[in-house]
C-alpha cells in the first residue's frame, strides 16, 4: 500500500499544513479541512505552497516526509552531513 499526503488547512489560524502522518487527520475535529490527498508529496507541497501564497498563511510540513519522499523519488538515499 502506498503512502498518502494530506494538505490540511485551518483558516481560522491561517495555516497550511501538509502532512503523511494519518494521526494529523484528528485535526479536522479541531477546526482543519482537508484540501487534497495526494499519493505524491511534491505535488502536495506544491499545492500547500499556492493555497499558502494565495492567501498569505503560514505553511507546515514534516521534514522527515520531505526528505523520505525525495529519497523515494531519486531511487537512492539521501545522505546527510
Amino acid at each position: 500500500m502506498s503512502k498518502h499526503y494530506y494538505v490540511l488547512m485551518n483558516p481560522w489560524e491561517a495555516r497550511i499544513l501538509v502532512t503523511g502522518r494519518l494521526s494529523d487527520l484528528e485535526l479536522v475535529h479541531v477546526g482543519w479541512r482537508i484540501i487534497m490527498v495526494s499519493r505524491r508529496w511534491r505535488s502536495a507541497y506544491e499545492t500547500a505552497r499556492t493555497l499558502a501564497d494565495r492567501f498569505n498563511y503560514l505553511l507546515e510540513w514534516y521534514l522527515e516526509d520531505e526528505r523520505s519522499a525525495l529519497a523515494v523519488n531519486n531511487g537512492r538515499d539521501i545522505k546527510t552531513h
